[in-house]
């Protein structure tokens, strides 16, 4: 709105009045153009998101599979069967009549049967009994107990937490949030994010600790089993040869004996061909005998081969079914893993995109508050100068009328009353700061003590000293109010925007229900 003068002002309609010229000229330009002194227009930088102040995590790609290397089951060796040799035919000698003596009843040989001392147990990891600690969720599940133990019992949290917790501390007070609810969350969000990799590296290890063991069983098993076949196999080869020379030297003793026999009957045989037809008759049933055992013993190592074939078939259908379920197991573990990695991918794509949103907010509010103070400034200011001006001008009239009035008089009488105008001046002054000031003691009796202390602009107080720092990074103040002789405790309205408002004769108020700093009485 354009401010009209006066006819007159501007222009002398005396001649008195040329010396002011230069004043009018000055108060006319900056009540009609009212322009901003250089340096008291502020022009706020905006911030703009930089390239560096934006997260983007690329997600964990890739598969994990793990290579099965069937065991091949063993084959037993070194089991012959024994040939048979043909029986040879004997023509006995037609002699005279004699009574041989016979060996009786021939020993047989008993084989030796063989088992398997200690048969292959293929070694297996059962999934319900799986430790937990081979888990993510089992690791977390532990660190969550550490920290609510931490947090029950007063101690420091763990070491692995203890940065996370610090960051969102500072970070949260810094925002001016240090006493929110939203702290407890940015704590929790802050150490579970720092615990998911501490929990996947410890279960990652207990996993392989799980397989190694797996393995190392299932080669000591293999290992054993081959130990006791060929230890079962020595021993079965050991007593099948006992058994041999225990027969043959039976054998030996029985020809030895009716030898002896025979020479003996010698003498009561009346020709050398019964002593002929006896020994022919002696060679073929030592050679039936022969025929016999040989037979027994091919019937022996043919059973002995299936066994060893029918323990390498079982072997192997063992072995067999091991690998299925440790491939079983693998492909399981596997899903698993690539699911928790899908999970981890999308959750950690969130929390960025998340970080992101809340920093661009954060920017533009912090933009458009620097744009409204700035205005708001630049308002006042050119409302102080128009005022300025406006007083200026009507000063101008007041000294211009004044002076007309007085032009007449001599200087003895100009300079009286230029004594008397600035004595009225000083005294006029005077009364208006005692009445300001007891307007102000007004008021501030009126609200009380209860209203009172919440009244902490610097403008009202006196005599202030630092006296300490808050868990918020707050400064604690002494001070005496502006007329009172009592010392308090507070802080300055201008240090803690966010808690402060405004009166309507522009003194700041502290809400101290948003600072950690209490308001009392000292003296």
């Amino acid at each position: 709105m354009a401010t009209t003068l006066q006819p007159g002002a501007l222009t002398p309609s005396q001649t008195q009045q040329t010396s002011s010229k230069k004043a009018v000229s000055l108060i006319d330009s900056l009540l009609t153009k009212p322009t901003l002194p250089q340096g008291t227009a502020i022009s706020p930088q905006v911030q703009s998101v930089q390239s560096n102040e934006l997260l983007s995590t690329p997600g964990v790609t890739g598969t994990v599979a793990a290579q099965t290397t069937g065991a091949q089951a063993g084959t037993a060796t070194g089991v012959t069967g024994a040939t048979p040799s043909a029986v040879a035919q004997v023509t006995p000698a037609i002699a005279g009549q004699v009574t041989p003596a016979t060996i009786g009843t021939a020993s047989q040989m008993t084989a030796a049967q063989g088992t398997v001392t200690s048969p292959m147990q293929a070694a297996t990891q059962s999934l319900a009994n799986l430790d937990k600690r081979a888990t993510v969720q089992g690791q977390l599940e532990g660190i969550s107990q550490d920290i609510e133990t931490s947090l029950q019992q007063g101690s420091p949290l763990p070491a692995f937490a203890r940065g996370a917790a610090e960051a969102a501390k500072a970070t949260m007070q810094a925002r001016g949030l240090g006493s929110s609810t939203m702290l407890a969350e940015a704590l929790a969000e802050g150490i579970l994010r720092s615990s998911i990799p501490i929990a996947q590296a410890d279960a990652n290890t207990y996993k392989q600790v799980i397989f190694q063991n797996l393995a190392n069983n299932q080669q000591a098993a293999v290992t054993n089993a081959q130990a006791y076949l060929q230890m079962d196999m020595a021993n079965l080869s050991n007593n099948q040869q006992s058994n041999l020379q225990n027969l043959q030297s039976r054998q030996q003793v029985l020809l030895t004996d009716n030898a002896a026999r025979n020479a003996a009957l010698q003498f009561n045989a009346t020709s050398q061909n019964q002593v002929n037809q006896f020994y022919s008759n002696l060679n073929a049933n030592i050679q039936e005998q022969n025929a016999k055992r040989l037979d027994t013993m091919n019937q022996f190592n043919t059973a002995e081969l299936n066994k060893v074939s029918a323990l390498n078939a079982k072997n192997t259908t063992a072995i067999a079914d091991a690998n299925a379920q440790r491939e079983a197991a693998i492909s399981q573990f596997n899903a698993t893993l690539d699911a928790q990695r899908q999970k981890f991918n999308v959750e950690n794509q969130r929390v960025i995109d998340q970080s992101n949103v809340t920093w661009r907010r954060q920017i533009n509010t912090a933009n458009t508050a620097a744009v409204n103070a700035a205005n708001q400034t630049n308002a006042e200011n050119l409302l102080n100068l128009s005022n300025y001006a406006l007083s200026a001008l009507w000063q101008q009239w007041r000294d211009e009328a004044s002076w007309v009035n007085t032009s007449s008089e001599n200087e003895n009488n100009r300079n009286h009353n230029l004594a008397v105008a600035a004595l009225e001046r000083t005294t006029s002054l005077d009364l208006q700061n005692n009445a300001q000031k007891q307007a102000l003691y007004g008021m501030l009796g009126q609200f009380g003590m209860s209203v009172f202390s919440k009244y902490s602009d610097i403008r009202l107080k006196t005599d202030i000293k630092l006296i300490g720092v808050s868990d918020m990074g707050i400064n604690m103040y002494s001070f005496k109010y502006n007329g009172s002789e009592d010392i308090y405790q507070g802080v300055m309205a201008q240090e803690v925007p966010w808690a402060t408002t405004q009166d309507k004769h522009g003194f700041y108020m502290v809400d101290y229900s948003k600072v950690d700093v209490e308001f009392k009485k000292l003296n």
